[in-house]
C-alpha cells in the first residue's frame, strides 16, 4: 500500500518557468526542479510546496511507511484544460506507483479546488497548505501587490477588467461638462492600467528617451507625434458625435464614437501616417522602398469603409428603425477598394520579380 505524497501546480508555473515537464516523480527530482525553479523566480510559492513535499516524504519515510513523492502541473490556462491534464497525470503515477493513499500539498485554494478530483482516485489522509512566512509591514504589503500586478494571471483576471471599467467611464463622465475633472481622473488611470497589462512601458519610456535625445529616426518620431495629435482630435470628435445622440441610448452613443463623424477617419489616418513615416526612414536608411506600404493603405481604406458602413447599417436598424440600403454602398466601397488593392499589389511584386537577375 502505496502512499503518494501529491504537490499540485496548477497552472504550471514549474513548467514556464524552467522548461520541466509534469509529473516530477521521486526524491531527487523533485529537489533537483525545486531549486530550479526557485533559481528562475527566488519568489515563486511553488518552491515552497515541493520542498514541504519532500519533508513530508522524509518524515513519512523515517515511519516506515511506504511512500513516494511527486509533483504534477497542469496548464497555464487554469480550468477544464489544466484539470483534465492534471487528471491524466495523475493516473500515470498511480499506474506506475500503484499507489492507492495521498497526502495533498498545495500553496492555495486554487490548488485545493483538485480535491474532489484527487479522492476520485485516491484516498486522501492528510492536506497540507502551504504559507510563505513574511513580516507585514505596509511597504511589504504595497511591494507585494506591485509585484502582484506584474503576474500576467493576475493582469488577464483582474486589472485589464477594471482597466476597461475606468477607461469607458472616464470617456462617459468626460461628456457631463460637470465631471471633467473626475472624467480626466478616470482616464488616466485606466490608461495607465491599460499600459501595464499591454506591456508598453519599455516602449514608451524609449519613445519618451529618443523625444528628448533626438537620437530617434526623424520622420517616424514626427509621424508618431501627428498621429497621437490626430487620435486625440478624433477622440473629441468622437465625443461630440456621442453628446449629439446622448438621448438615444448607449448604443447610439457607442456607433457615433466609432463613426465618420467620429474618431474613425483621425484613427486611419494616423495608422497610414505612422506607417508612411516607417516607410521612409526605411528607405533614407537602407536605400531601400518598402512597397508593403501601398498594400497597408489599400487595406487600412478598405477596411474603414467597411467599418464605416456596418456602422451606419447598425445605427439605421437598431437605432434609427430605418434602414437605408444606400448605406451598404460603404462595405461594396471597402471590398471593391480591397479588390482593387490586391491587383495593384500583384502588379507591383510581378514587376519587381521580373526586375531581378535570372537564374542561370
Amino acid at each position: 500500500m502505496v502512499t503518494l505524497v501529491l504537490a499540485i501546480d496548477r497552472d504550471n508555473d514549474l513548467g514556464r518557468k524552467t522548461g520541466i515537464r509534469s509529473p516530477v516523480l521521486g526524491r531527487k527530482s523533485n529537489l533537483e526542479a525545486a531549486q530550479q525553479l526557485g533559481l528562475a523566480d527566488p519568489e515563486e510559492s511553488d518552491t515552497n510546496t515541493m520542498f514541504a513535499a519532500v519533508r513530508i516524504y522524509d518524515q513519512l519515510l523515517k515511519d516506515d511507511v511506504k511512500v513516494e513523492v511527486v509533483t504534477i502541473c497542469g496548464d497555464v490556462r487554469v480550468g477544464t484544460r489544466s484539470d483534465m491534464k492534471i487528471a491524466n497525470t495523475l493516473d500515470q503515477v498511480i499506474a506506475e506507483t500503484h499507489a492507492t493513499r495521498a497526502v495533498l500539498v498545495s500553496d492555495g485554494a486554487e490548488d485545493r479546488e483538485l480535491e474532489p478530483i484527487i479522492r476520485s482516485r485516491l484516498r486522501i489522509d492528510s492536506t497540507r497548505q502551504i504559507v510563505v512566512q513574511q513580516s507585514r509591514p505596509i511597504e511589504d504589503t504595497l511591494y507585494t501587490i506591485f509585484h502582484k500586478m506584474e503576474d500576467p494571471k493576475i493582469q488577464r483576471k483582474f486589472i485589464l477588467p477594471v482597466a476597461l471599467a475606468a477607461f469607458v467611464w472616464g470617456l462617459l463622465a468626460l461628456i457631463g461638462k460637470s465631471e471633467i475633472a473626475g472624467g480626466a481622473i478616470l482616464l488616466t488611470l485606466g490608461g495607465y492600467m491599460l499600459v501595464k497589462v499591454a506591456g508598453w512601458e519599455n516602449e514608451i519610456r524609449k519613445f519618451y528617451q529618443d523625444l528628448l535625445s533626438g537620437t530617434s529616426e526623424r520622420v517616424s518620431l514626427n509621424a508618431y507625434l501627428i498621429a497621437a495629435l490626430l487620435l486625440i482630435i478624433g477622440v473629441a470628435r468622437g465625443l461630440d458625435a456621442m453628446q449629439e445622440v446622448v438621448s438615444s441610448g448607449m448604443l447610439a452613443m457607442v456607433l457615433g464614437f466609432m463613426s465618420i463623424a467620429g474618431v474613425l477617419p483621425m484613427l486611419l489616418a494616423g495608422l497610414l501616417i505612422i506607417e508612411f513615416g516607417r516607410t521612409v526612414d526605411t528607405y533614407l536608411r537602407d536605400g531601400q522602398f518598402n512597397f508593403a506600404i501601398v498594400t497597408f493603405f489599400f487595406t487600412v481604406t478598405s477596411l474603414g469603409l467597411i467599418v464605416a458602413g456596418f456602422v451606419e447599417i447598425v445605427n439605421d436598424i437598431f437605432v434609427r428603425d430605418d434602414f437605408i440600403s444606400t448605406k451598404v454602398q460603404y462595405v461594396l466601397g471597402g471590398i471593391i477598394w480591397a479588390f482593387i488593392g490586391f491587383l495593384v499589389n500583384d502588379s507591383i511584386r510581378d514587376r519587381q520579380d521580373s526586375s531581378l537577375p535570372g537564374e542561370e
